[in-house]
């Protein structure tokens, strides 16, 4: 008689739900659902999958600086900042046409406002908006909105101080009400002396005198003395309307540079307005005034009052944050000499609104100005340790980490002043050096070792993506190079004509046991269906050693889910590690690792 000896007894080890990157753990540490070492893979549709490729739209000028879509009633279009000029371009990008030369070879930031899409390059702003009924580009100290800064004038040079200057205008009018001078001898004679409000004077623009029927006659005879602001002129006799200014005149001041050089060298700009309202641009970044802001008249971007400035702490404003409770974050860099967060607020003060500053706080700073977005409500900025949010709390409010699993690589990144980031579709794409970024908002987890205890977002990571600036159109993600390609993703999987180089690796697998060896006797990885799928599936041992167990699967084109299933013996390890790679013009997707394995004794060690 003889004894059988029973079987080992089997066990299952699966991985269901494959999700991001973990770039920052201990290697064995690393959840088995996340990679350390993966690239080009995106979760679309629940799992994950290659991700799309780009193509090339066209060519436009030297380096993209900033691109914006603009609808008119007539058609829709794109304006991009390449170079040094402005183009306008359809919405295909085929076409394109210089509309502007002059401009700085910077990333700019653009600002769509009150059907005027405003440009800060930092040199000098731009608008693009309709002009007389004609669509084009100009430059904001050139049409500049001309405010009323005096009126009720006099002979003696009286008057009521009405509207603010205008700091990107050279212009301003000053209206009079003219009356009876008195000669020496007592007699009287109708005024024909104005004096502006201000010497300094370049030129007359517009003399214009109300008469009775209620229009406006044009003054051409007259004479300036450009020391005083005087203007002599035929005398206009009695305002025909008792009490009211008949005399208006239009001016221009000899040199307005230093008050339009505080908008125009701005690089920063943000909506922001009383009570949520988007109905003022902010700007700040001016060199000269690095710790300066200014805004905007109410629902007027062609309108800068004077008077409408912050000097905030002592050091460079990076960016601003819209944030969820109604308020306005200021960032700036780290240092020893500022607060990095100060937080506006708005308020009314005798029906005017104001903005006053809350206490500023130290705590993490700024280093990019390209960077900040709101994911789903949630303020993201890249700070000097990583991707955090401003949230509020019971009108405290705190920095969150939020870029935990991508952190140690993201650190390590060079130039990450220069890097550039867009939310779109719920998700959030940060690019530097080639690389990109991706957070997904809809996969939260809690790691244990992240620096605050709010949750993470999952990560993927993509490189040979060369974006110098981001955009967005229907809701779809595009990019513009430094040698002045425009770019979209496609269906497909390829950059341009190159297969794209995708590959995702397990962390290290010590199958629910760390003091057995384990042998593995079978390999089960499940694809999601439709379409094909090309894919090469290997493992690595605690030795090193490589081995491929199926090369370049290809998934028929059909609504059932594809299993690669081997009877592979994988003897008396600790640790093994499983891949999947793909370098064809076909996606690869995976959803399930299933390994079926028995223990093998106690580990012996290396």
């Amino acid at each position: 008689m003889y004894n059988i000896p029973a079987s080992k007894e089997k066990y299952t080890y699966s991985v269901d739900s494959f999700m991001g990157v973990d770039f920052t753990s201990s290697p064995i540490e690393v959840d088995k659902k996340r990679s350390p070492n993966a690239r080009n893979i995106i979760n679309n549709n629940g799992y994950n999958e290659t991700r799309n490729g780009y193509k090339i739209l066209n060519k436009i000028g030297s380096k993209i600086n900033g691109v914006w879509n603009i609808d008119t009633e007539e058609r829709e279009m794109f304006i991009v900042h390449s170079g040094t000029i402005l183009y306008e371009c359809s919405s295909d990008f085929k076409t394109f046409t210089n509309i502007l030369s002059g401009m700085t070879d910077n990333r700019s930031i653009g600002i769509y406002f009150n059907e005027y899409l405003l440009i800060f390059d930092g040199t000098r702003t731009v608008v693009y908006g309709n002009f007389n009924g004609e669509y084009k580009a100009q430059f904001l100290d050139e049409v500049g909105y001309i405010p009323t800064t005096s009126i009720a004038r006099d002979s003696s040079g009286g008057g009521t101080d009405y509207e603010k200057i205008n700091l990107v205008s050279p212009y301003r009018i000053n209206t009079f009400l003219p009356e009876k001078i008195k000669n020496d001898d007592g007699t009287e004679i109708d005024q024909t002396v104005f004096p502006l409000e201000e010497g300094n004077v370049e030129s007359i623009k517009l003399i214009e005198v109300l008469q009775s029927d209620g229009t406006f006659k044009t003054i051409t005879n007259y004479q300036l003395d450009q020391n005083t602001g005087k203007v002599t002129m035929e005398a206009p006799g009695e305002s025909p309307i008792l009490g009211r200014d008949s005399v208006y005149i239009t001016y221009k001041i000899k040199d307005n540079s230093n008050n339009a050089s505080k908008i125009n060298q701005c690089d920063i700009a943000v909506l922001f307005g009383y009570e949520g309202n988007n109905n003022r641009i902010f700007v700040s970044g001016n060199p000269d005034l690095p710790n300066y802001d200014y805004y905007c008249e109410q629902d007027d971007p062609l309108y800068w009052p004077d008077e409408n400035f912050t000097r905030i702490g002592t050091e460079a404003i990076m960016s601003y944050s819209r944030l969820g409770d109604g308020t306005l974050a200021v960032h700036k860099k780290q240092s020893d000499t500022d607060c990095t967060v100060y937080y506006r607020d708005t308020n009314l003060l005798d029906t005017i609104e104001v903005f006053p500053l809350s206490s500023g706080v130290k705590n993490i700073g700024c280093i990019s100005k390209y960077c900040n977005c709101n994911l789903l409500n949630d303020p993201l900025v890249l700070t000097n340790q990583g991707v955090f949010a401003i949230i509020g709390n019971n009108g405290e409010k705190y920095a969150q980490q939020r870029s935990y699993y991508i952190n140690k690589k993201l650190m390590e990144e060079e130039n990450l002043e220069n890097a550039v980031a867009l939310s779109v579709n719920g998700k959030y794409y940060l690019a530097v050096n080639n690389h990109m970024y991706i957070a997904d908002c809809r996969y939260l987890s809690y790691p244990k070792h992240s620096k605050t205890e709010q949750y993470q977002y999952e990560w993927w990571y993509w490189d040979n993506i060369p974006a110098r600036v981001l955009f967005s159109w229907n809701n779809e993600l595009y990019f513009g190079t430094e040698d002045g390609n425009i770019c979209g993703f496609t269906n497909e999987y390829m950059d341009i004509d190159n297969p794209i180089d995708v590959y995702w690796e397990t962390p290290f697998l010590e199958l629910n046991s760390s003091n057995l060896a384990k042998t593995i006797r079978n390999v089960t990885l499940i694809l999601n269906p439709g379409g094909y799928c090309d894919i090469t599936f290997g493992y690595i041992l605690d030795d090193g050693s490589v081995e491929i167990i199926t090369k370049n699967y290809s998934a028929l084109n059909d609504d059932f889910p594809k299993t690669i299933q081997e009877k592979e013996k994988i003897p008396k390890f600790m640790f093994v590690k499983f891949f999947m790679k793909n370098n064809t013009k076909n996606r690869m997707t995976f959803e399930r690792l299933i390994l079926e394995y028995i223990n093998s004794g106690k580990y012996r060690g290396e």
